[in-house]
């Protein structure tokens, strides 16, 4: 049961193309937030440029007790918190290090709609060291999937470059 007490993740849905506004206005009040980015070169007619784009389109994690969720609500372009069945959805905080230990490396990586299943891991070699995802077949080939259930969408990484042992069947 949640406890509205307790400061957890969730991600909230911002208007589009507003995260980094909603970002900043909600750190500028004090109150953590996570905004995952990635770097992509966008390509126009007459030039190529680095681009941090938001690797979850319209969506801001923060760290807050659910009693406080108004004061990110108020926030000019938030539109909602994520849940199902009118319930809030934390998010777990291995998830938020999982994403965040991902972007502190150069990892090729695909993010997909839906929930990818497999069995659990623990990588044990490589620059992602330490991290517990799952191993699943994805297009024909074993690859490491972070799920994040609150937004129903995956993480899926090659398994190139690394060790894996097995963890006790359980979910992440």
């Amino acid at each position: 049961m949640l406890n509205p007490s307790i400061p957890e993740w969730y991600a909230f849905y911002i208007r589009a193309r507003h995260e980094k506004k909603v970002s900043a206005q909600i750190q500028r009040a004090g109150i953590e937030s996570f905004l995952p980015l990635e770097k992509k070169l966008k390509k126009w007619q007459d030039r190529k440029k680095w681009v941090e784009t938001p690797l979850f389109p319209s969506y801001v994690f923060t760290k807050i007790a659910y009693k406080s969720r108004y004061d990110i609500l108020e926030v000019p372009s938030v539109v909602g918190i994520v849940g199902f069945h009118n319930e809030p959805c934390p998010v777990r905080q291995n998830e938020i290090d999982a994403i965040k230990l991902l972007l502190a490396h150069d990892s090729s990586y695909d993010v997909v709609p839906g929930l990818v299943q497999g069995s659990c891991v623990r990588i044990c070699s490589g620059p992602l060291e330490g991290l517990e995802a799952q191993i699943a077949q994805v297009r024909g080939k074993e690859r490491i999937v972070i799920s994040i259930p609150a937004l129903a969408k995956s993480i899926i990484m090659n398994t190139t470059g690394t060790m894996l042992k097995m963890i006790e069947s359980r979910t992440l």
